[in-house]
């Protein structure tokens, strides 16, 4: 979809055109799309992209399975199915 406007943050997903909020774009719908169910699409800000700060259960898996090997202590064990 290239850039996305920050200042058109929802989508009309029938005809894709960018409006400012949500009402815009339901106010549209009403009067180019009528009798059609058309789905609002917000655009995905910084905030719903920012890392988890939690490892995934793969990256403590592979840790555990590190330590393990290099005779090390791990809480993780469990994830590999040891004691």
């Amino acid at each position: 979809m290239g850039k996305v406007n920050t200042q058109m943050n929802f989508l009309c997903g029938k005809c894709k055109k960018f409006f400012a909020n949500d009402e815009a774009v339901r106010t549209h719908i009403r009067a180019k799309h009528v009798g059609h169910r058309v789905s609002i699409y917000r655009a995905v800000s910084a905030i719903d992209l920012r890392e988890d700060d939690e490892p995934s259960f793969a990256d403590r898996a592979i840790e555990a399975s590190i330590a393990l090997a290099s005779g090390q202590h791990t809480d993780d064990a469990w994830l590999l199915g040891e004691g």
